[in-house]
């Protein structure tokens, strides 16, 4: 598993994507976000791919929880796509199903 968290914002049809790739664990999460310009999505993210992602936990639910509530208050939409089966039952477990828009 790589340990480097990596980003980055590139268009899919016309629409303004952020992937994320790596490991999104809280260790690396902490760093990623140091060097990412920005923690809070701007409403040119209104999607986020997954499919590159090697790691995930609960910080990184929280993170998009985050991100979901910030999108919210700019009046826009944030779906999450191409999540793995572990993260989709973390997030049942949670509950937070309900509050992320995850997409297939």
């Amino acid at each position: 598993m790589s340990t480097t968290s990596r980003w980055e914002a590139r268009p899919v049809n016309g629409a303004q994507w952020l992937f994320l790739q790596g490991d999104w664990r809280i260790a690396e999460l902490a760093r990623a976000l140091r060097e990412m310009e920005s923690a809070r999505p701007t409403p040119d993210w209104q999607d986020i791919s997954l499919a590159g992602l090697e790691g995930a936990d609960s910080s990184t639910l929280a993170l998009f929880l985050e991100w979901t509530q910030e999108a919210r208050r700019q009046g826009q939409p944030l779906r999450i796509h191409a999540a793995s089966a572990a993260l989709l039952d973390l997030a049942r477990l949670y509950r937070l199903d309900t509050l992320l828009q995850f997409c297939p």
